[in-house]
């Protein structure tokens, strides 16, 4: 590891208005970190040089010494690089429209269509070869970096890190802190007082333990009441899902109902139908408004400082500034390979349990075995990404079919048949390896 404050930082998906900015402000608040280098690297060149252009601004404003450049040769930026920050998509709106609107044609009803169902299998697929890609080149040209991965579908693309590559990786997902953010308004805690164990997969993890850091009280009972009075607009499956099985999903319907039959059906007051227009409208007017503002900046109509106090959200510059300075950190969500962390699902799939850092270490903390339904539910998925990670590396049909077969919201097998072939057309472009 590079002293502190001569670190190189490779931002893969540098040119995303959504998060770089995001990330570029929590450097300048890690004033520890201030003399490394941070490369953005994006293979959109025009959306990489207004990021790098609104970066130089950002810095200049909040007087921060890092040296920041950027790049649409991968490979530059990984060579000696002490961190691999992955976040990466393939054109990412207009392939979402597609992965809900054919299996809708089909019957096929989904929530997200984002992380599973036919449209998490076909967004893995695009995905999955270039991260693959991405890894490959780190353990060339920088083999001791830790590559910290936000690239969706997370449990699909690191399957596939995972069983193609020999990268030294964490997946890290905010969702944990949404629900921990839902349970404090719940049981009118603040965050200090609230100490959970949660465990599962990515989208699909479960509350093991909900207590009073200060006095260790089991608080489960309280939100099992609680929820079933007062469930929020969001997470009105989660409180059915929990009546029926006891326990709390970390994450709100739109993404556990990816992973069950019938999870399509829940309200949110984000979209409130999850009608398809709706969805993508109301996202699309929120990154809208983020690249708006920024242009702003850029044209000097609004200053940079008010983005200073807009931090991304992620805990990425936190773990990099921890694991530089050699210090030991817990946290409540990373996605590992499963060896033996949650002991009753397969091993070596991407699991999401509680991690630790200490210095370059790093790893998952074990927990107990999850309810035997839950069990099931995940170990049903986990069986989906291990042989999604396979489809996308080999361009295996039968892997892909297998996978569409097994999911719970495909309704039967003659289904899977036109869906697969329907959707393998409509992304020829993006999937080589399956029309060789």
């Amino acid at each position: 590891m590079s002293d502190s404050s001569d670190l190189k930082i490779a931002f893969l998906g540098g040119g995303s208005t959504q998060f770089a900015p995001g990330l570029i402000v929590d450097f300048i608040h890690a004033r520890e970190l201030y003399g490394s280098r941070l490369v953005l690297v994006d293979v959109d060149e025009e959306k990489l040089e207004k990021v790098f252009r609104l970066g130089k601004r950002l810095l200049e404003a909040g007087g921060a010494d890092y040296a920041l450049s950027r790049t649409s040769d991968r490979r530059e930026a990984l060579a000696g690089a002490d961190f691999v920050v992955v976040s990466v998509e393939v054109d990412r709106f207009a392939t979402w429209e597609q992965d809900r609107r054919i299996p809708a044609e089909l019957g096929i009803a989904q929530a997200l269509g984002e992380n599973g169902g036919p449209g998490g299998l076909f967004h893995a697929l695009r995905q999955i070869p270039g991260v693959v890609e991405i890894c490959e080149d780190a353990q060339r040209l920088c083999p001791e970096a830790l590559v910290l991965n936000l690239s969706n579908p997370m449990s699909r693309v690191l399957q596939a890190v995972r069983d193609y590559t020999g990268v030294r990786f964490i997946g890290l997902c905010h969702e944990i802190r949404g629900g921990n953010e839902y349970l404090c308004r719940l049981l009118g805690l603040p965050r200090e007082r609230l100490r959970v164990v949660a465990a599962g997969l990515n989208h699909f993890s479960w509350y093991q333990e909900i207590r009073d850091a200060d006095t260790g009280r089991d608080l489960y009972p309280e939100v099992r009441a609680r929820v079933q009075r007062s469930a929020e607009p969001d997470r009105l499956l989660v409180a059915d899902i929990l009546r029926q099985t006891g326990h709390l999903s970390i994450t709100t319907d739109s993404h556990v109902g990816e992973y069950l039959a019938g999870g399509h059906v829940w309200k949110s007051a984000w979209a409130p139908e999850v009608e398809p227009l709706a969805f993508f409208e109301s996202y699309k007017a929120e990154i809208a408004e983020i690249e708006s503002r920024m242009q702003a900046v850029l044209a000097g109509e609004q200053p940079a400082e008010q983005l200073l106090e807009e931090p991304s959200g992620e805990i990425v510059t936190e773990m990099i500034e921890r694991v530089a300075l050699g210090r030991k950190q817990g946290y409540d969500a990373f996605n590992l390979p499963n060896d033996g962390l949650i002991p009753n699902l397969p091993a070596g799939c991407i699991a999401e349990v509680p991690g630790w850092l200490d210095g370059a270490r790093f790893g998952g903390r074990a927990v107990e075995p999850l309810p035997p339904l839950l069990a099931g539910w995940c170990g049903v998925q986990a069986a989906i990404h291990a042989l999604n990670a396979r489809a996308a590396m080999e361009g295996d049909r039968r892997a892909a079919l297998e996978a569409l077969l097994l999911d719970p919201v495909v309704p039967d097998r003659f289904t899977a048949e036109r869906c697969l072939e329907a959707m393998l057309d409509a992304n020829r472009a993006y999937l080589p390896r399956f029309f060789v």
